[in-house]
């Protein structure tokens, strides 16, 4: 009561509680800062992309009651995992009388790279990165075996004459043992670059008129939709996890910077790009016109044959972005350098696509004025001598 009177509290209970926290107090930070002591490691999960056809015959098995149309749809979950499980066990086949290869487009880079918050509403100039890679899944991974053809939107099309260049590019110089005498590829099967007749043409003549003679088929693997992980992938996770600790990338040179050390380097406008595309047109009937489904073949085969698929070269850097695309990033750039980023020497790349976007322009206003002076003539014109 006295406490009450004096202070206006009632007396604090004291029996049990915590008493030893505080004698371990010492030893609990030391432990902690001897974890935050470490250096910090990118923690690495398990891929969290599902195959869509996988996630489909889970949930139609789940919620299906019939017991006979449950017994179907858990054969064809078998035949389906089956299927992908036969497709890598093709891409670990290892023998001496095969060479396997692998190659695939890694996800369009975006030039500049910048942390401000409006470069994720503008649009970008991209880079692009094509990495093949020789050997099956258990090879080592090194620059030795590595090869990635890079390029930007200014320079070619992300088309399939530019894949099929680079892979007519890398096996016209790739040196083949003697005791070689399949080659095997394996690609996803996105039609616009990899599953095409532009893809096959090309192997046919190059398997036809270079290749080595003891070269004597050419396997081509699609994986099955959804299980499309092979080697590429690797390095492109590699890649990728070094442009995380990168916020700003201004130039093409810092994405080769990159990309180099892990990869043995080829712009694309160095080597010869050729048009597949019109070449082979004249010879080869549409996929559409074929006695079979081409999109639904998962392992096309190719023997020596006559070739008469004579391509020509594609001229480089030739390509100008359209208008709202070169103002959006000089517009991204002017916020992140200032007013004055035309005079940085590193962004000279999209200084020289500013120019010839507007020496485009002049042109196309020249060609208006001279279409417009053809069709009214030059009554409107007055000469003074």
């Amino acid at each position: 009561m006295r406490r009450f009177y004096e202070k206006g509290e009632m007396a604090k209970e004291r029996r049990g509680g915590d008493r030893k926290s505080q004698k371990f107090e010492e030893k609990r930070k030391a432990v902690q800062t001897f974890i935050e002591s470490f250096k910090a490691e990118e923690s690495h999960y398990c891929r969290t992309d599902v195959c869509s056809t996988c996630l489909l015959l889970d949930e139609n098995i789940k919620k299906e009651t019939n017991a006979e149309i449950k017994n179907k749809l858990i054969i064809e979950k078998r035949v389906h995992r089956l299927r992908f499980k036969a497709f890598y066990e093709i891409l670990r086949e290892q023998r001496s009388d095969l060479l396997t290869m692998s190659f695939d487009c890694q996800k369009n880079l975006g030039l500049p790279k910048v942390p401000d918050q409006s470069a994720y509403y503008s649009r970008q100039y991209n880079f692009y990165n094509f990495t093949i890679v020789v050997g099956s899944s258990k090879a080592k991974l090194t620059k030795d075996n590595i090869f990635s053809y890079v390029w930007n939107e200014t320079s070619h099309n992300k088309g399939n004459n530019a894949i099929i260049s680079a892979v007519h590019h890398f096996l016209t110089n790739l040196e083949f043992k003697e005791e070689i005498k399949v080659l095997r590829i394996v690609a996803d099967g996105c039609s616009g670059q990899n599953k095409n007749t532009g893809m096959l043409a090309m192997l046919g003549k190059w398997l036809t008129i270079e290749a080595a003679r003891h070269v004597k088929k050419v396997e081509i693997i699609f994986p099955v939709v959804g299980h499309s992980f092979i080697p590429p992938d690797r390095i492109f996770a590699q890649i990728e996890k070094d442009l995380k600790k990168r916020e700003v990338i201004s130039s093409p040179e810092q994405y080769q910077e990159i990309i180099t050390q892990y990869c043995k380097l080829t712009p694309l406008d160095t080597i010869a790009v050729q048009d597949w595309k019109s070449a082979y047109a004249p010879i080869i009937k549409p996929t559409t016109s074929w006695h079979l489904q081409f999109q639904k073949c998962k392992r096309p085969l190719q023997k020596k044959s006559i070739t008469m698929v004579i391509p020509d070269v594609i001229p480089a850097n030739q390509i100008i972005p359209n208008k709202a695309k070169v103002t959006d990033v000089s517009n991204l750039l002017k916020k992140h350098y200032g007013e004055q980023w035309k005079d940085i020497e590193t962004l000279a790349f999209y200084k020289t696509i500013e120019a010839r976007r507007s020496e485009q322009e002049d042109l196309e206003e020249i060609s208006e004025i001279s279409n417009d002076l053809c069709e009214n003539g030059f009554d409107d014109v007055n000469l003074i001598v």
